[in-house]
């Protein structure tokens, strides 16, 4: 038993450098993400499950670092139980997040050199906007309302993931990401108000600005992509 061990140990660490379609003169990876983001902390509160996409480019140093840039788009929907527990208004809620990152990889070397491991960190900036329509239903001639937030945050996209070579000029990515935007203001302008209010009217506070349930915004991101090696 304990010489099939050793052999079986031997065959393994043989064959841990050994790779199909692993090329060490790969120096640019260039691909599409796509996959789920699930809102989290405060903002899942008023927010839910949503679509993640991300095109990213990375450029080898060696082979175990990389640098790169990512832009992305986040989609989430509503939480209905936040938005709608008022009878007497049916409100459409969108929310969205561009992030615009620079990134660092760091790829940990397999037993196979086409299954390729790493840690990432992902530091930029991210544009937030949140659109609502309203609809009173306690009328029988509703008109619909409706305006936009927006601002833009410094923040922080860390990943781990893994990629792994299915030919030689093409992977498959699989990550988790977390995305982390803090310092939001209490509360954010509101901006393409319709239907349009007279400049010459005083605003309530409430109509003037949206407030936020949130100071910080969290999310978890599982997606796949295919990627481009050359």
């Amino acid at each position: 038993m304990k010489t099939l061990l050793l052999a079986f140990i031997g065959l393994f660490f043989s064959c841990s450098l050994t790779a199909q379609y692993y090329n060490k003169n790969d120096r640019f990876i260039v691909g599409l993400n796509g996959g789920v983001v699930k809102p989290l902390s405060n903002f899942a509160d008023e927010s839910s499950l949503g679509t993640d996409l991300c095109l990213n480019a990375k450029m080898l140093l060696n082979q175990k670092l990389a640098v790169g840039f990512s832009l992305g788009y986040m989609n989430f929907g509503q939480d209905d139980a936040y938005w709608n527990g008022d009878v007497r208004r049916k409100n459409d809620v969108n929310y969205q997040i561009i992030p615009i990152t620079f990134t660092g990889t760091y790829f940990i070397q397999a037993y196979d050199l086409d299954f390729r491991p790493y840690v990432s960190l992902g530091f930029g900036y991210f544009l937030y906007r949140n659109h609502v329509e309203s609809i009173p239903t306690n009328t029988y001639s509703p008109e619909k309302e409706e305006h936009t937030v927006s601002t833009n945050k410094i923040g922080l996209m860390p990943n781990v993931g893994f990629m792994y070579n299915v030919s030689k000029k093409l992977a498959v990515d699989v990550n988790l990401k977390l995305t982390y935007i803090p310092n939001f203001e209490e509360k954010l302008e509101k901006k393409k108000v319709k239907p349009s209010v007279d400049e010459n009217i005083e605003l309530t506070d409430l109509q003037k600005y949206r407030y936020l349930g949130f100071d910080k915004i969290t999310s978890a991101s599982l997606t796949v992509g295919l990627y481009y090696r050359f």
